[in-house]
């Protein structure tokens, strides 16, 4: 017989494994994507690095200039702080995986900026569920306590955690900057499953696939009204509706 603790957890995995299964994402991918370990499925990182959990969780969110870059951490000066700092700043971000990281993760450098790029970063110290949290809480402080604390500035999978200002023609850096807004400064649900509506249908492959996930997220956490809303509006991709309708009680 199963250990109750046991049985809990195995139920979360299944939940996690069809949740994303159910995801139904066909479009382009994010082809600069690199995962910690070979074992790591695209779909699992990706709950930690899509835009609205990056926007919603991070602790330092910036754009600045790239002064140094070290084996495992790069220095960003900021000239255009959005969270946690100010302009002007000196912040010093590490890759994240620390412990047996040369050994195991050989090269991850490769995936940090270049000297003097300029980049739009998001960093945290605070590590929270992002798999199983709600983006919309009834107030803007995160009502839970992070999983683990990092004694230093991090990202989550590299690369997909920091890009230059200037990719996809700008319309990457816009749409994290939108996002932040709607989920951080000014929550409004509306405004953002509009960005996530739009957004996957934008030229940026980023920006689509982001965008088809995360209105998957917000479709998974609607309220009766909610649902409705999302169910009426004819832009909407049907892949969304009928998971909705697939559920009981959408």
């Amino acid at each position: 017989m199963k250990h109750p603790a046991t049985t809990a957890i195995l139920a979360l995995l299944t939940l996690g494994v069809n949740l994303h299964a159910q995801n139904w994402y066909e479009g382009p991918k994010d082809d600069i994507f690199w995962a910690k370990r070979s074992d790591i499925d695209y779909d699992f990182a990706l709950i930690w690095t899509t835009l609205g959990p990056l926007a919603r969780y991070s602790d330092i969110i910036g754009v600045g200039q790239v002064s140094q870059k070290e084996e495992d951490h790069f220095t960003v000066t900021i000239d255009h702080a959005l969270v946690g700092c100010t302009n002007g700043a000196v912040i010093v971000v590490h890759d994240g995986y620390d412990n047996g990281r040369e050994s195991v993760w050989p090269g991850m450098e490769a995936y940090f900026p270049t000297n003097l790029g300029r980049i739009v970063f998001a960093a945290h110290t605070n590590q929270y569920d992002f798999g199983w949290s709600q983006m919309f809480w009834n107030h803007a402080e995160i009502p839970v306590a992070p999983l683990h604390i990092h004694e230093r500035l991090s990202l989550n999978y590299l690369n997909r955690s920091w890009w230059y200002v200037d990719r996809d023609d700008g319309l990457l850096f816009t749409q994290f900057t939108n996002v932040l807004q709607a989920v951080r400064f000014d929550r409004n649900w509306t405004n953002y499953f509009y960005l996530c509506r739009d957004g996957a249908n934008s030229p940026s492959d980023r920006v689509r696939e982001d965008s088809f996930r995360n209105l998957r997220s917000l479709t998974g956490q609607a309220t009766a009204e909610q649902a409705q809303f999302i169910l009426a509006d004819p832009l909407v991709d049907q892949k969304h509706k009928d998971w909705m309708l697939s559920k009981p009680n959408p």
